[in-house]
């Protein structure tokens, strides 16, 4: 009888606790957005990317981070700089000025639940949504390189269009 009641409080522990988690998700003051976070305005012609992400939908936060060289691509030391907004149902846009023209890559993911931290699974596959620039195609368990995403910015900057990956899905 004792393990019994303890089986059914810990039942209900874990039933309060997978609640408070989904109120959480829904409460918009739960994402930690800083003011140097968000993406910046759009301007048609300016020196920016103009990404038009698809497939997002309006929960958690969605972050994009912009690269301009295989050394470091994908890891924090190369990264150029990083954004990030609620999210929207989709297409959804973000831009993010640029440096100078040149060659360069966007990955992100959709952070669903706010926490800004990418949860990858035993393989380091993504376990939450993502994007890469050029909308790479995974076929092997390999990293994609900085030259599978990378596309070309002008002067008058660059409209990109990327889709939500989901390998949960697959």
């Amino acid at each position: 009888m004792n393990a019994n009641i303890r089986f059914i409080f810990l039942g209900l522990f874990i039933s309060v606790l997978s609640f408070s988690s989904a109120l959480a998700q829904d409460n918009d003051e739960e994402l930690e957005l800083y003011p140097d976070d968000f993406s910046d305005a759009c301007v048609a012609d300016g020196l920016q990317i103009r990404a038009t992400i698809e497939g997002v939908t309006a929960v958690g936060i969605m972050k994009l981070e912009l690269y301009n060289s295989e050394d470091g691509f994908l890891s924090k030391k190369g990264r150029l700089r990083s954004i990030r907004d609620k999210a929207e149902d989709g297409p959804m846009m973000m831009c993010i000025n640029v440096p100078e023209a040149g060659t360069y890559a966007l990955a992100g993911y959709h952070d669903l639940d706010g926490n800004r931290k990418l949860k990858k699974k035993w393989n380091f596959t993504p376990k939450e949504p993502f994007v890469l620039s050029n909308n790479i195609e995974f076929k092997s368990l390999r990293m994609p390189k900085f030259e599978e995403a990378a596309f070309e910015v002008g002067p008058q900057g660059a409209d990109i269009v990327i889709n939500v990956v989901d390998l949960q899905d697959d």
